[in-house]
């Protein structure tokens, strides 16, 4: 679970001073020159989690940057392996809370029951909030799921959110995709989506927009 720089870029400016869930403790991916340029403070205190992300630079410690920028930050996760997080298991229905921001920079794939912990997680924003997802779009082995963009634009569009962001990325750089037509995919490569919620209204699993568009498609 890790907010990497290109996260942080597309997130900075919906955290500031807002109340924040993450499913899972958001380790900070960036240097602290990256931090600073983003947010306008240099840390002072770092981890050495890097170890987990495949870096070896110490790692800016997440809690100070939301202090830093007023933002309230809340952990859940099935194990509290920073000693902050709430345990919960998103395989199963859950009342998270209400929040300005839901960030799951990475664990929805790891749930066997992944449409019920979208779920959850989405239930978790308010009205006028947002939800960040980046899970894998071509990463074997990493979690239990690949998501295909038609699985995120079909849910948050047939609930009537906005479906503010929604590209893949790797190491080469970010990519459009399409959002339910049929595409290949580079390796290694991620989601990124943001979606914004405009009312209170129950949340509903969704129907493949393929079949929605034509209901006799064998």
């Amino acid at each position: 679970m890790a907010l990497t720089l290109r996260a942080l870029r597309l997130l900075a400016e919906r955290l500031r001073g807002r109340r924040v869930l993450s499913l899972g403790y958001p380790d900070i991916v960036a240097s602290a020159e990256d931090v600073e340029r983003l947010f306008g403070y240099r840390p002072t205190r770092f981890t050495d989690f890097g170890r987990w992300h495949g870096v070896s630079h110490p790692l800016p410690e997440t809690a100070e940057l939301f202090a830093a920028i007023a933002a309230q930050l809340d952990c859940v996760d099935i194990h509290p392996s920073r000693g902050i997080e709430r345990v919960v298991n998103l395989d199963y229905p859950c009342d998270l809370g209400a929040y300005d921001v839901v960030l799951d920079a990475g664990t929805v794939e790891h749930c066997f029951n992944i449409g019920q912990a979208i779920l959850n997680a989405a239930g978790a924003v308010t009205p006028g909030g947002c939800i960040y997802h980046s899970p894998p779009l071509s990463m074997t082995n990493h979690g239990f799921y690949n998501l295909n963009p038609t699985l995120l634009h079909d849910f948050y569009s047939q609930n009537g959110w906005r479906l503010e962001l929604l590209i893949g990325g790797n190491a080469q750089g970010k990519f459009k995709v399409p959002y339910t037509e049929r595409f290949v995919a580079p390796p290694e490569a991620l989601l990124y989506c943001i979606a914004s919620r405009g009312s209170a209204t129950a949340l509903k699993f969704p129907t493949q927009s393929k079949y929605l568009s034509n209901p006799g498609l064998a």
